[in-house]
């Protein structure tokens, strides 16, 4: 009688455990990343003219993607972006997910639009990758993820219907469609002028990338007139 209850207590711990996601833990984790607002454009950093673009392809669920955005990509927005020769644009994808109503990818990529049209994507993007806590395993669940908006200073007065908006759905569906449509497949995948990387990059292998890019970019000098 006592193995039954004991049973059945675990049968229960268990299941409450996989309906709050199991391993999602209640503190939230400030990315510490801050970019300039003057360079901020939407999904945008960096200025319109500057001569070279990289155009980053992500799932917020994806760990990789992560990695880059917390750890590499500040870096090369301090010496490339904060010197005018790259701008970086953010595509989000929603593939790694199970599907349905509750589709974690698809329910943080919608977030991503609706903390962009409050001019607070990159914010928001980076408490989303900070806070990751496994695939599909209840980290963005929509209460949680209603946190993460608010710690990123999202105001979510109108969060609940502006996620399951039809318009912020589609929006989401477009980018997915368009990006696999471009054959990409994993993420994090980057383009930079045109140039596919897939997987993480460092900071040394981005910036040879970017510093090629621009000299190409650069008008040739001209000859010398000859003497």
């Amino acid at each position: 009688m006592i193995g039954a209850t004991i049973i059945g207590v675990l049968i229960v711990v268990v299941v409450a455990a996989n309906q709050l996601g199991g391993r999602v833990t209640g503190t939230l984790k400030d990315p510490g990343i801050e970019y300039p607002a003057a360079l901020l454009n939407g999904r945008t950093i960096g200025n319109a003219d500057a001569p070279v673009t990289m155009e980053v392809w992500e799932d917020f669920q994806c760990p990789v993607c992560a990695r880059h955005s917390l750890t590499v990509e500040p870096f090369i927005v301090d010496k490339y972006v904060k010197t005018g020769v790259l701008r970086i644009v953010h595509n989000d994808l929603a593939f790694l997910g199970r599907g349905g109503p509750d589709d974690e990818s698809r329910l943080a990529a919608s977030g991503a639009v609706c903390a962009d049209a409050q001019g607070k994507y990159w914010d928001y993007s980076h408490w989303v990758y900070n806070n990751q806590d496994g695939e599909n395993a209840g980290g963005f669940r929509r209460e949680r993820l209603k946190q993460i908006a608010e710690a990123a200073g999202v105001d979510t007065s109108n969060w609940d219907s502006c996620i399951d908006a039809p318009a912020t759905i589609q929006e989401v569906a477009d980018s997915t469609t368009t990006g696999t449509g471009m054959g990409i497949s994993s993420t994090p995948t980057i383009f930079i002028d045109g140039q596919q990387l897939t997987g993480l990059q460092t900071v040394e292998q981005l910036g040879a990338l970017i510093e090629a890019a621009a000299a190409s970019a650069s008008p040739a000098p001209s000859a010398s007139a000859a003497p």
